[in-house]
Formats: structure tokens, C-alpha cells, sequence
């Protein structure tokens, strides 16, 4: 890690409220219940009558799409009655449900107070899912402010706020971000190590690589044992094999086994993809080779990544010798659709004899595996 960080180079006026237009489907759907609130209907009698018939189950989608409609028709009543259903059956809220937000005349902040009121009056279960949903769903929207001001007259917690830090990432907006992550800690709630991983991702995203390092160097000295963390790690390597650093992708992972963290399979992707990208194949194939060691659980998931890329590339023949590896050497059978990608193009370019020789083996792999269940 060091040694990455220290070289830088409204509501709808007069709808109808029946629903006695739209007949009942005897195959109740989401899409029925989006339906419904699209054209200004209440959806409730008409949920309550699904309930009635037998067989019929709700789902959670369902539940949310039933808030959003009482939402969108400004009924809080009938949004409070959701709300309690939901709490009954342990059905958490989503951003779907205030999906409405967007279309609300009152206002974001005015919206909010009158959803907040009502999830405070039902209690229970929703309304933890029902505030967090409801600041994601603000960030959404761009309404950080009401976000804020939510989260300050509620509980004030970091996965609250790293809602909102995540959603100016997602955005680009490093400088938004970053003054929300000053907010967080203004406000008594101390980052995580899922606050400072938004911000190194947005910087490196957006080729800010000299910040970046200055922020790892920063994550560093917080001296807490889970930052940086596993994901610190794999958003530094994946960024560097993008960016074609394999050998600063590769003192990353290094550094990764030294602190006994197992890389996960986006990360060996990345590097075979880095590898052939830069026209490093023998590299690629001695990477695959070096994690059948280092880390085996993605063992077979690595060669057969890179049989494909090989395949895709034109060089089959090496496709083949890949998968051969694979299966003599380390006695592992391949992902079955990178098996008939590479026996398939075998066949097409001559190599008749390589694809019949892969065959037997993974026949004889394939009867060893049946036997040993």
C-alpha cells in the first residue's frame, strides 16, 4: 500500500380515486400496480382484493409499489396503513416507494416531513428501513440538503450519511462528497472504511491519481485496524491494470496476501484483462499460473477467463494449452462454456487432435467428480 502511495506520477391534482376503470388481473404483477399509479388511481381496494384470492402472496416489490401509490396521490392515510402491513410482515422499505418524490408539487423538504410524520406514526420495523430508503432516495433526486437535514432530525449514523457521500460519487462530485464526509464527522459519526473507499474510487475513476495517494496516506494514519481495508486494496489494483500499471496493480496484491486478505475474482479479471490488453499474454498466463498457488478458489474461474480472452483474441491453439493446464496439471475442470468455446474453435482451425486429447481428460475429470459426491 505504502509503496503505491508514494509514487504518484408533488403530488397529482383531481385524480379519479376508483378503480372500477381498470379491470383486475388474474395474474396481479408489479407492472399492474405501476399501472394504477401511473393513471392517478388509488391502488389499495385493489390490492386488498388480491389478498382476498387464493394463493396470492405479495411480494415486497408489491408492498413498496403500494406506498408509492398512496404517495404519488398525497393519501397518507392509506400510506399509513401500508406502512403497517409492511411492519406486520417484516417488509422493508425501499427507494421505490417514495419513487414519488420526484413528481411531488409540495416540495422535496415539505414531502419529506409528511413521510417521516407517517413512518413515525407506524413505527416498528419500516421505520428504520423507511428513513434510510428516504435519504437514499432524496440523493437520488439531488436533494441533499433535505437528505441532511433528515438524517440531523432522526439519528444520525455513518451508513446514513455514506448514502449520500456514495450517491455525489456516483456523480462525480469528489468536492460534494468530500464535504459531506467533513459533515459526517462534524456531526459526532466517524467514517468507515466504506466512506473513504467512495471517495478513492471517485478520485481514481476521474484520473485524480496524486489525490488519491494522498488519501490513502491518509487512510493509513487513522491507525484503525479496518482501513485500509480488503476493498482499498482491490479499488487501487483494479484502477491501476486499467490505467495499464500492472506492476503497481501487482505490488497492490502483494501486499493483499501480506496482510492475509484473499483477493476476489474482479480483481484477477482485471489483471488478465490488463495483461492481454497491453499485449502481454505470457504475462497473463504466468499470473494465472501464479494464483493457482496463492489463491486457489478462483483458480478455475481464472483460466477459463483467460481461454475465452484467448479464444476472442485468435490465439486458440494457446486457449487450448490453457485449459490443458488446467485440467492435467491442477486436476480442475473448466467453466463449461469456456470448454466448448475453445474445443469448438480447436475444431474450426485443424487442431482436431489437441480438442480430442482436452475431451478425454474432461471426461475423466468429469467421471472422477460424479464419483467423489
Amino acid at each position: 500500500m505504502r509503496s503505491f502511495a508514494s509514487s504518484r506520477p408533488a403530488a397529482a391534482a383531481s385524480r379519479p380515486t376508483s378503480t372500477a376503470s381498470i379491470p383486475p388481473s388474474p395474474n396481479p404483477s408489479s407492472a399492474t400496480l405501476r399501472a394504477l399509479s401511473d393513471r392517478g388511481f388509488h391502488a389499495a381496494s385493489f390490492f386488498d382484493w388480491l389478498a382476498l384470492r387464493r394463493g396470492f402472496s405479495a411480494s415486497a416489490a408489491a408492498h413498496n409499489l403500494l406506498v408509492e401509490n398512496a404517495g404519488r396521490l398525497a393519501d397518507y392515510q392509506a400510506m399509513s396503513r401500508a406502512l403497517a402491513s409492511m411492519s406486520a410482515r417484516r417488509v422493508p422499505l425501499t427507494e421505490r416507494a417514495f419513487a414519488f418524490l420526484t413528481l411531488s408539487r409540495g416540495g422535496a423538504r415539505d414531502t419529506t416531513i409528511a413521510i417521516l410524520r407517517t413512518l413515525d406514526e407506524v413505527g416498528g420495523p419500516c421505520r428504520a428501513s423507511g428513513v434510510f430508503s428516504l435519504v437514499k432516495a432524496l440523493a437520488s433526486i439531488g436533494e441533499f440538503d433535505a437528505a441532511v437535514s433528515l438524517i440531523e432530525g432522526t439519528a444520525r449514523g455513518t451508513h446514513y450519511y455514506n448514502a449520500l457521500v456514495a450517491a455525489k460519487c456516483k456523480t462525480g462530485d469528489f468536492r460534494g462528497a468530500r464535504q459531506l464526509f467533513d459533515e459526517m464527522r462534524r456531526s459526532g459519526c466517524s467514517p468507515n472504511a466504506n466512506s473513504w473507499n467512495y471517495l478513492l474510487g471517485c478520485l481514481l475513476k476521474n484520473g485524480r491519481v496524486a489525490e488519491a495517494c494522498e488519501l490513502v496516506e491518509s487512510m493509513e494514519r487513522t491507525e484503525l485496524d479496518d482501513i485500509p481495508n480488503s476493498l482499498t486494496y482491490e479499488i487501487l489494483a483494479y484502477h491501476a491494470c486499467k490505467a495499464g500499471r500492472m506492476d503497481s496493480a501487482m505490488r497492490i496484491v502483494d501486499q493483499m496476501f501480506l496482510e492475509k486478505l484473499t483477493p476476489r475474482i474482479t480483481i484477477h479479471t482485471a489483471f488478465i484483462k490488463g495483461y492481454l490488453h497491453a499485449g502481454r499474454i505470457e504475462d497473463a498466463c504466468r499470473y494465472v499460473s501464479a494464483m493457482s498457488i496463492r489463491s486457489r478458489h478462483s483458480v478455475n474461474k481464472n483460466y477459463s477467463l483467460l481461454a475465452k480472452l484467448l479464444c476472442k483474441a485468435g490465439r486458440i491453439a494457446e486457449a487450448g494449452r490453457i485449459l490443458y493446464e488446467l485440467m492435467q496439471r491442477e486436476g480442475l475442470l473448466p467453466d463449461h462454456s469456456a470448454y466448448v468455446i475453445v474445443i469448438k474453435d480447436l475444431l474450426k482451425i485443424g487442431k482436431g487432435n489437441l480438442a480430442a486429447e482436452l475431451k478425454l481428460i474432461f471426461q475423466r475429470l468429469s467421471v472422477h467428480s460424479e464419483s467423489v459426491r
